[in-house]
């Protein structure tokens, strides 16, 4: 039986969103999506969406969209109080916004390269965006930056949603693989080096298995690395030897390689991570499957879940909703937003 139980669904309105991040606020949690005129949330407490129509930025002519912004990939932050969508799209530089007025904030000088995807990071007194093109270096912004400028780091390191940024020790870091040291690793975000190396792929019965979709926990006080694998495999690494641990029990071979995602929080009991598959380019065929793990005891929770049609998810992230912590993902083709809680 599946420990993963639908406990609310949204139609999107307006059809389809091409990405999406979760802030919250003082009223509850919200979601922050990208929608034709810039931005659109959802409040799930009261299930109501809202349209946020995002300035131009003041690019020289020729350098930029003239009309709405137009996002592919965006990241959401509070920043004093207030919330802050960063963004772009293969037409775009990244763009900060405050989403109540739409006014732009900052903006990437005319230089830099449009945005394939946008992540976000929080640690003590700053608030960060992650960006990059497809597969390429990835940029650090401070979300309090005002005007046109740079990024306060650039690393070579690629940043996709595969990747997870978070913190370790106070620093901020990002699990990712790189295709110039041929690994795996956690880089640090303010060094631009990786202070933790482990292989791509792992000696499973079958073969080998490449991992390389990451989550960060914090299991009984300790940092844990997660890797999710094509064919199913979800495993630990120690980050003090850099050395794979022993796959979870209780996966379920997948029928072919595929795409997968993976989220990490904390349920009432023991943490938790979801895994989420997912297809690059949508498929009316495919459908998401999503998976509950046990980060303490290194098992499943139960059995595989169906979550989204023609694609799979767009992605799946945590928070708290009612004082429970729940799942929440976004389908690919099929404009709906799902609202998942262990049972």
């Amino acid at each position: 039986m599946p420990e993963l139980a639908l406990v609310q669904t949204a139609e999107i309105p307006f059809g389809r969103l091409a990405d999406f991040d979760l802030v919250t606020t003082s009223r509850g949690p919200l979601l922050v999506g990208t929608h034709p005129d810039g931005a659109c949330t959802w409040d799930p407490l009261r299930d109501r969406w809202a349209v946020h129509r995002l300035d131009s930025p003041p690019w020289p002519p020729g350098y930029g969209p003239d009309g709405p912004a137009t996002l592919s990939a965006l990241g959401a932050l509070v920043v004093d109080g207030r919330i802050v969508v960063g963004g772009g799209s293969n037409r775009q530089r990244f763009v900060q916004w405050d989403l109540d007025s739409g006014a732009v904030r900052a903006f990437a000088d005319i230089h830099y390269f449009n945005v394939d995807t946008v992540g976000t990071l929080e640690l003590p007194g700053r608030s960060l965006f992650l960006t990059s093109p497809a597969d390429e270096a990835v940029h650090v912004w401070d979300a309090t930056a005002s005007g046109d400028g740079h990024p306060a780091e650039e690393h070579n390191v690629r940043y996709d949603r595969s990747t997870a940024p978070g913190v370790l020790d106070g620093r901020p870091v990002l699990v990712a693989y790189d295709g110039d040291y041929g690994c795996n690793g956690v880089w640090d975000l303010d060094e631009g080096l990786p202070f933790v190396k482990f292989d791509a792929e792992l000696e499973t019965e079958d073969g080998e298995e490449s991992l390389t979709s990451f989550a960060l926990a914090n299991v009984e006080g300790r940092s844990l690395v997660l890797a999710a694998g094509a064919f199913g495999s979800v495993v630990p690494v120690d980050i003090d030897r850099g050395e794979w641990g022993e796959p979870f029990t209780g996966n379920e071979r997948l029928g072919e390689e595929t795409d997968i995602m993976v989220a990490v929080g904390a349920a009432d009991g023991p943490p938790i991570a979801v895994t989420c598959t997912y297809a690059d380019y949508p498929d009316p065929g495919f459908t998401s499957t999503m998976r509950a793990w046990d980060l303490e005891r290194g098992h499943a929770l139960g059995g595989p879940v169906a979550a989204h049609e023609g694609g799979g998810a767009l992605g799946v992230q945590f928070t708290e909703l009612d004082g429970r912590s729940v799942a929440i993902t976004v389908g690919r083709n099929d404009a709906s937003v799902r609202v998942w809680a262990l049972r």
